[in-house]
């Protein structure tokens, strides 16, 4: 399934310089550019930390929820889902600056540094794939209950047209039950009117 995770960034706070950025291969290409333009808004935006994590920033586009978190001089920044809570959006960013913080230790207090760019598809990649897990369990759960409530929805409508026969049943018998009654009446009136006439021819 796709992640609930569409691009990632990591970016120089206070300028439009991206360190790295990730696009999920379930991503179309065609939007890449959008989304490094509005990354790069959102670094220019964001502001130096001086060694201390900033509060997270969440802006919501036609793409999707943009969740930022400026560190020291660094800004990690994820587009998600719509859908995606901000408990999820803060974990993701979370996760990606200490696996970031773990492998380039010096790159928050210097983004100029070299980085491994193989290193760093490879924590963004893992990145996404741990949020696609967590997603694909949530879908999980969500397809079953769907799927409950639409075999619930199918016996409800069963059940309401099983009623509606039913009724068309019981409407036709009481039908069938006068139709038999007055046949029964005008049997018994024609029966007493031929004895009659046989008594008079008597």
């Amino acid at each position: 399934s796709d992640s609930l995770i569409w691009y990632v960034v990591v970016g120089e706070t206070a300028s439009s310089n991206i360190i790295y950025d990730y696009l999920p291969p379930t991503q179309s290409q065609k939007s890449y550019s959008a989304f490094v333009n509005h990354a790069m808004s959102i670094l220019k935006q964001s502001e130096a930390t001086d060694g201390r994590h900033g509060s997270l920033k969440k802006q919501t586009s036609s793409f999707g929820s943009w969740f930022a978190l400026p560190a020291d001089k660094l800004t990690f920044i994820v587009l998600a889902a719509a859908s995606t809570s901000d408990a999820a959006g803060v974990a993701a960013l979370k996760s990606l600056r200490a696996s970031v913080a773990k492998a380039f230790p010096e790159l928050a207090r210097s983004p100029n540094s070299a980085v491994s760019r193989p290193e760093l598809e490879r924590i963004a990649r893992s990145l996404c794939e741990s949020c696609c897990a967590a997603d694909d369990k949530l879908l999980q759960a969500k397809r079953t209950v769907d799927s409950t409530a639409d075999v619930m929805r199918g016996n409800i409508g069963t059940m309401l047209q099983n009623h509606s026969k039913l009724e068309d049943i019981e409407n036709a018998s009481t039908s069938m039950r006068s139709a038999a009654q007055l046949f029964s009446q005008k049997g018994r009136l024609l029966d007493q009117k031929l004895k009659r006439r046989n008594r008079l021819m008597m």
